[in-house]
């Protein structure tokens, strides 16, 4: 059985999730507060396997550093388009809570499905918020499907658009892809704020809503 907890993290409230099958446990979008993070995997005597990032946002990897140094060959899962700008950018280095230089040696570039500890999910591309956007699609282990949505898709909202990367066509062009990929009692776990339904969004949230025909 496949499970999950949250933690929220840093000055944002961001959602950092950890998704397990036994003993092994993916860390996704750890925002801050690594010793909480750390303490949370240690209360629930689980084994970390990897990283896995929504998008690279300061909010969502700032305690990835902290992390690798307490477990330094976990794999970090991001998109290619992510990668650069978001641990060079200056646009994307908040010191004290995010400062970071260097790329993770660790860095794998997702594909289509990532695998590993006996945990699998689909990544899903959702550019629009950032250039590299993803969610992450687990189906396998589940009562009903859950994605974990990053900042793309919130209760009610969407991610901004107008911070650098940032492109409202694409994020429509996500949403429908989402809309049309996954099933209307999948959970959604948003990078703020609580967990909902793609049922609910479709019906009360307004960017999801079908436009009307005249």
């Amino acid at each position: 059985m496949t499970e999950y907890a949250v933690i929220a993290t840093g000055p944002l409230a961001e959602n950092c999730y950890l998704l397990w099958e036994g003993a092994n446990a993916w860390i996704i979008d750890p925002g801050a507060d690594s010793e909480e993070i750390e303490a949370e995997v240690t209360a629930r005597a689980l084994n970390p396997v990897a990283i896995v990032l929504t998008h690279g946002h300061f909010d969502h990897l700032g305690a990835l550093d902290a992390l690798l140094r307490r477990w330094p060959d976990l794999p970090v899962v991001m998109r290619s388009e992510e990668r650069d700008w978001a641990f060079t950018h200056p646009a994307n280095q908040y010191p004290p809570f995010y400062f970071h230089q260097q790329v993770p040696a660790s860095l794998v570039e997702a594909g289509e499905t990532f695998a590993c500890g006996g945990l699998e999910a689909r990544l899903i591309p959702t550019p629009g918020h950032t250039p590299g956007g993803q969610c992450i699609l687990v189906e396998k282990g589940v009562p009903t499907p859950l994605c974990f949505t990053g900042d793309t898709l919130f209760q009610g909202s969407i991610g901004r658009t107008d911070l650098p990367g940032g492109s409202f066509a694409q994020l429509n062009a996500s949403l429908r892809r989402l809309a049309e990929t996954l099933t209307p009692e999948t959970t959604l776990l948003p990078g703020h704020g609580p967990a909902t339904t793609l049922e609910r969004e479709l019906r009360l949230n307004p960017y999801l809503r079908p436009e009307p025909e005249f």
